[in-house]
Order: C-alpha cells, then sequence, then structure tokens
C-alpha cells in the first residue's frame, strides 16, 4: 500500500507539472508587466514582502530563488489573490491658451513635414482630457508544486496564475502627446497599471551535499499579436470599408539562476540572477484605396501602380529589468531573518512602442526659436534626451518569521523600491513615483488521516509617494506653429502664436495611490 502511495503521488506530480507547463507554455498572456514581480507569486511570499531570498517554504521561491526548493519538503498548494489599487494621477488645469484653435485646418499642412503626427483642434479631440485613476478589483487563482521523485536534494517545481474573469484586455499607451488621439490622459508606468496576466514558471534545484544549492527557473509567456489589412472603396465615403485581420503568436522567456549558500545552521546566503525580458512585437498593416495611384517615370514611359500603404509598428510587451539580488539570513529559536538588496538595471527600459524614454522626449521641432545673438534656445537642438534616460535602481527587501508554536508561523515584511523615472519636464510624462510595502503573514499546519496539511494568509499594503511634476514649455512641442501660414492667402494665423499644445501632461501632473494584497492558500505536503 505504501508503495501504491508512493507511486501516485509521483504519478500525481508528474501530471501536474506537465499541466504547469503545457498551460504556461501556450496560455501565458502578458499585456503588461503584472505586480507579482514586486509583490510575489504566492502567499508565503506576499506575507514576507517577496523577501524569501535566503529561505524560503513555497513554490514562490521559482521567482526570488529557485535554489531554496531544495530547502523544504515537497508540497503543492492552491490559492486565491486579490488585488485592489487605489493610484490616481491628478491632472493640473491647463491654460486656456494652450489649446488648438480650430483654425488649424486653414493652414498649409506641409508646415508639419517636421511632424508627422499631426495634431487635431483641441475641441475635436475623441476623449477630454481627464484625470486617471487605477481601482480596478484584480483576482487571481494560483496553483504550484514542488516534487523530488525519489532523488536526494533534488526538486523540480512548476505554477500557473489565473485571472478570475471572463477576458483579458491588453491596451498600450502613449507617454507624450500622442496619447491625446486615444485616452487623452497620463498612465502609470511602472507601478500600478497592469493588465491581467495568466503566467507560469518551472524550475529545478540541486542540493549535493548539506552547505550549497542551485537552482534555475524560466518564465515562459505567449501572446497574442493581430494585425489589419484595411480596403477603403471610396475615400470620399470614410463610414466604410473591408477590414480582414491576420493573428500570429509571440512569447518570452526569462531565465532565473539562484544559489543558496548554508555555511552555518544559523546563516546562510543567497544570489539570485534575472535576465532582462520582453516580448518585441513587428506589427504591420496594409490598406489599399479605390483609384488611387502613384506615377514614376520608366525607362521608356510613365507608368502608374496601386499606392498601397504599409503600416509598421514595433510594440513591447511587459518589460522586465534584469536583476542581480543578494541576501543575508539568520536563524535562531524559531525566528528567521534575512534581507536582500536588488539592482535593477531600468537603463534599457523600452516602453509600450519600443521606443526608450530618452528617445520618445526628443522631437522635430517645426518653430526653432532663436535669442537675441541667434543661438538656438527652442527646438531639436535645445536639449538632448539623456535628461530623460531612465536609471538603474537599488530596491530592498526585509523579512522575518517566528515559528511560536510546532503548528503555527507569523511573518512580517519590509520592501523599498526606487523609481527609475526622472523627473518629466519634458514632452513624455511617465508617471511614478517611490514605492514601499508592509508585509504580514500567518501559517498553520495540520494533520487530516496522517497527511500534512497547511492554511495560509497573506497581506500586503503598498504606499506609492506622492510625486509632483512641473512641464517645461521649452521642452514641449508645439504641435500649431506660431509661422503657420493659410493655403490660399499665404497669411499668417494669429491663433497659432505661442504654445499650443494636446498633451494631456501639460502643464502638469501628482501621482499618488496605495494598493492593497491579499490571498488566502490551501497547501498539502508529500
Amino acid at each position: 500500500m505504501d508503495r501504491l502511495n508512493q507511486l501516485m503521488k509521483v504519478g500525481l506530480s508528474g501530471f501536474m507539472l506537465w499541466m504547469i507547463f503545457t498551460a504556461g507554455g501556450f496560455l501565458a498572456f502578458d499585456a503588461q508587466a503584472a505586480p507579482f514581480r514586486m509583490t510575489g507569486y504566492d502567499t508565503a511570499a506576499i506575507g514576507s514582502a517577496n523577501s524569501e531570498i535566503v529561505y524560503g517554504s513555497s513554490y514562490g521561491v521559482l521567482s526570488t530563488n529557485p535554489a531554496l526548493m531544495s530547502r523544504y519538503e515537497p508540497s503543492s498548494s492552491i490559492e486565491f489573490i486579490l488585488m485592489k489599487p487605489s493610484l490616481k494621477v491628478n491632472l493640473m488645469d491647463r491654460p486656456q491658451n494652450a489649446d488648438i484653435s480650430i483654425m488649424l485646418y486653414n493652414t498649409q499642412i506641409d508646415k508639419y513635414k517636421n511632424n508627422p503626427d499631426v495634431a487635431l483642434p483641441t475641441s475635436e479631440l475623441r476623449e477630454s482630457r481627464a484625470d486617471h485613476n487605477v481601482d480596478e478589483l484584480l483576482t487571481y487563482i494560483s496553483t504550484g508544486i514542488t516534487y523530488s521523485f525519489g532523488i536526494k536534494g533534488f526538486r523540480a517545481g512548476g505554477f500557473l496564475i489565473l485571472p478570475v474573469m471572463e477576458q483579458i484586455d491588453a491596451k498600450l499607451k502613449y507617454y507624450d502627446e500622442r496619447e491625446s488621439f486615444f485616452s487623452n490622459t497620463v498612465h502609470l508606468a511602472r507601478f500600478g497599471e497592469w493588465s491581467p496576466q495568466i503566467t507560469g514558471m518551472l524550475g529545478v534545484s540541486y542540493s549535493p551535499i548539506k552547505y550549497v544549492s542551485f537552482g534555475a527557473a524560466l518564465q515562459a509567456s505567449a501572446m497574442l499579436v493581430a494585425g489589419m489589412d484595411i480596403y477603403v472603396p471610396d475615400a470620399q465615403v470614410q463610414d466604410y470599408a473591408l477590414t480582414n485581420a491576420e493573428t500570429t503568436v509571440t512569447g518570452k522567456l526569462r531565465p532565473i539562476i539562484g544559489v543558496q549558500v548554508e555555511p552555518l545552521d544559523w546563516m546562510a546566503l543567497g544570489i539570485t540572477w534575472k535576465w532582462r525580458s520582453y516580448a518585441e512585437v513587428d506589427g504591420s498593416g496594409k490598406m489599399q484605396l479605390w483609384n488611387f495611384h502613384e506615377t514614376f517615370e520608366a525607362a521608356e514611359e510613365a507608368q502608374t501602380t496601386p499606392k498601397r500603404v504599409t503600416i509598421d509598428s514595433d510594440f513591447v510587451l511587459d518589460y522586465e529589468p534584469m536583476e542581480l539580488t543578494g541576501g543575508l539570513g539568520f536563524r535562531y529559536a524559531g525566528w528567521n531573518i534575512q534581507g536582500a538588496f536588488t539592482w535593477n538595471r531600468w537603463v534599457d527600459y523600452r516602453d509600450d512602442h519600443a521606443q526608450r524614454p530618452q528617445e520618445s522626449a526628443v522631437y522635430a521641432s517645426a518653430d526653432p526659436r532663436f535669442d537675441e545673438d541667434g543661438v538656438l534656445i527652442y527646438g531639436p537642438s535645445y536639449f538632448t534626451g539623456d535628461d530623460y534616460k531612465w536609471s538603474d535602481t537599488f530596491s530592498t527587501n526585509i523579512g522575518t518569521s517566528w515559528q511560536y508554536v510546532d503548528w503555527a508561523k507569523t511573518s512580517l515584511g519590509f520592501s523599498w523600491y526606487n523609481s527609475p523615472v526622472p523627473a518629466q519636464t519634458g514632452r513624455t510624462s511617465y508617471a511614478d513615483s517611490d514605492t514601499w510595502c508592509l508585509a504580514l503573514g500567518q501559517r498553520f499546519d495540520f494533520t487530516i488521516l496522517e497527511q500534512n496539511f497547511n492554511a495560509a494568509l497573506g497581506f500586503q499594503f503598498w504606499q506609492m509617494i506622492q510625486r509632483t511634476v512641473y512641464k517645461n514649455a521649452g521642452r514641449i512641442q508645439d504641435e500649431f506653429p506660431d509661422d503657420s501660414i493659410t493655403p490660399i492667402e499665404l497669411a499668417e494665423v494669429e491663433a497659432a502664436k505661442g504654445l499650443q499644445t494636446n498633451n494631456p501632461g501639460f502643464p502638469g501632473y501628482t501621482v499618488k495611490g496605495w494598493m492593497i494584497v491579499s490571498s488566502l492558500s490551501l497547501g498539502f505536503e508529500f
């Protein structure tokens, strides 16, 4: 009977790992980097502020340090995670003279050759400029497992997280004046604005001797991307067109490598490396109009061919920076205390539209301005984008747990994440600020029919420190150039004088808010 139970456990473990691998590999969808990178992927990680770098007790260590899987008994669990953000971007009142007049339509269009994204009159934007609130309740179900397969010092593990909702939406954003064509507000860049995601991870660890353990994990995600082909039968009838969609699947992989060294029973060290990851999508669409041709001179006679417009767009989804973490931990009389520092390489960050912030901040001005000495004070050479490059940061996670009786354990945690986003005084508005977290966890162990079970609760409170941004008018693109002229009379357009822009971040904004995370889990120890 014992042999049969063991075979059943091995078979169940293998089946669960296969299910996690299959679902994680073929169903995973990452629209935006979800909060799990900071909150942790399971109840134990949530209750300790995701600080399990040196000591750990659940499959959440696949993300923080997969080497820790060899340090606890094989187990599986199912978890319910709830996240409630209340984050706000409050926009300052814009001066009335910054609105783009409808007289824009009465100007020579070639005046905008340096700005292909020709503005709309402010009164004709699809959405009115408004504050942005992120307060949607997010709920997830998670399941994971670690198992030894009877090999001493060896563990294999995996988990899968599913959003509890009917559909998954991916909404990309611009962080400059181009967002006025869409939502016409300022969006959070790094923390708070997440799309629900299905994600999974697999890993292994091995401890050849008591004092050291090695681990590796792989996070895999796949995304469904659609391209659109358009045929317009009559360009003068703009309320009808034929469309056809083409969908492709793209994905990303993120390797994670960890080491845990335990030279003494009461002290240990952990090191984890995570490669940067993002999914890069080459989006494209084609449009053809009826009876619309282009003419070119051939060797003998002029020829015409149908004019087809190809729209190529690059997108970057779910950017996560390269991370290097080092941690130190101590054990004494039922207490575990550990702390870790992480280097986050944000300098390579790319936004939804595959641009680095320093690239997005620079624009080609159609309205350069010079001082009395002829020195350019406003225009494409007025500044370089280096002022807006994201910087690398150091974050910290500290956690402690106390096994006060054989069947119960309490944990506490704290984490701090510096913002990599510089002052957004120019064209771009990557809304972000420093964040900190307080965490509390509780675990109970119990036995039913000689089988070991556990139940756990995790809680986190996140605070985004209030940050106010004031724009520099000299670094905002003037979308209605001062020297605009009418197409027939060639007369100056008085309404174009001064700075006119639909940039939703101008003249400034404030970002602030909080988030609550709670988690409940039921586990089974093999």
